[in-house]
This record gives C-alpha cells, sequence and structure tokens, in this order.
C-alpha cells in the first residue's frame, strides 16, 4: 500500500534523536503559518511523541502542507539528511496522484488578468517554499541568475530569506524567465504549487 503523508512525517520524526526531535517541537511552536492556519499550541506539543506531533500536524495543517512545513522546520534547525529524504519521498507520493485539471498548466501559469503565476502567489511563495536550492541551482544554471545574484540569494539563512530576496531579481524578469522560475517551483516544490494552483 503507497505511503501517506502521515506515514512519511512519523517515519522522519521517529528517525531524529531525542534531542532533534525536542529542536523540531521547539521550532514547530514558533513557525511562521500564513492567514488560514493557526499554529499548534505549545501544550499541546510538550509532552507530544512522534505519533502525536504527526497527527497534530496533519489535523493542523492537511497533507501537502503540512508536509511542506515539516520540511521548513528541519531545514531551520539544520537536519537537512531527514529534509532530503522527507523531499524526495512526498515527491514520489505526490507524483503518483494524478492532477486535478490537466492539460491547464498553461493558463494557471499566466491567467486572463495577466498576472504570471510567481506574482500572484508570491506572498505564499515566500512563505511555504522549503526547497530552494535546487531551484537556484537550475535559474544559475540556465543563465536566468547570475553567479553574484546566486550567491547573494543563497547567503541568506532561512528559506524564507532567500526568497525573499529572490524576488528582487524576479521584478527584473520578462515571461520567459519567470516561467522558468515556475518550471523550477513545479518541479522542486510540485505538492505546493499544484495546492496553489487549485485554490
Amino acid at each position: 500500500m503507497a505511503k501517506t503523508a502521515r506515514d512519511l512525517l512519523l517515519e522522519t520524526l521517529e528517525n531524529l534523536g531525542e534531542k532533534q526531535f525536542k529542536r523540531f517541537k521547539g521550532k514547530l511552536n514558533d513557525w511562521e503559518v500564513p492567514d488560514g492556519y493557526r499554529r499548534i499550541p505549545r501544550n499541546q506539543l510538550e509532552k507530544a511523541d512522534e505519533d502525536d506531533v504527526a497527527d497534530l500536524i496533519i489535523r493542523s495543517y492537511t497533507e501537502s502542507y503540512g508536509i511542506e512545513v515539516a520540511l521548513g522546520v528541519l531545514a531551520a534547525i539544520g537536519e537537512m539528511d531527514p529534509h532530503e529524504k522527507l523531499h524526495k519521498s512526498w515527491q514520489k507520493v505526490a507524483a503518483s496522484t494524478p492532477p486535478v485539471k490537466p492539460g491547464a498548466d498553461s493558463q494557471r501559469v499566466t491567467p486572463t488578468d495577466g498576472q504570471h503565476f510567481v506574482h500572484r502567489h508570491q506572498v505564499a511563495l515566500i512563505k511555504r517554499v522549503s526547497h530552494i536550492d535546487p531551484v537556484l541551482d537550475g535559474l544559475l544554471g540556465d543563465g536566468t541568475l547570475t553567479q553574484e545574484e546566486y550567491d547573494t540569494v543563497r547567503s541568506k539563512g532561512t528559506p524564507q530569506e532567500r526568497m525573499r530576496q529572490l524576488y528582487d531579481c524576479v521584478r527584473a524578469w520578462g515571461k520567459i524567465e519567470k516561467d522558468k522560475f515556475y518550471q523550477y517551483l513545479l518541479e522542486e516544490n510540485g505538492p505546493l504549487v499544484r495546492d496553489l494552483e487549485n485554490n
């Protein structure tokens, strides 16, 4: 049977050491969430074990966003190996889920009002993209970002700070560069992009 988001979260949390799990819970409690979501109260997290935390994340944030929150928290506490494993596992699960509106990608990237996906969802992307480095690598590799721009963005600490810095570059881009940015986001943060497209 295919693994669920909860299965993947539980597996990730169980593989963290005791100290790392405590740090994960502390950071999760402080995690900034967009409107429409509420932080998990500290008193619910304090005595929660891995099983409870996986449940709390899914109940509070739904599957897709819950995984994004977990990825962001793992990156913020420097747990990059579990972050990579969870990201890859979730990409496989998400890829096996059929898209809601096949063939509508081009319409969603640039809708009739002319506003590109990357601008329409700028606030959500800054808050919710947790897997930013491969996106930056792609943009550097195809010449969209200069080495200097790439280094400046990479020098920022958190995924949110890197996305904010990247948007300083995005403002100067044309449609071709924005489309490339969208494609890299879709490849590396597919569940988030699909969630935004379908809302």
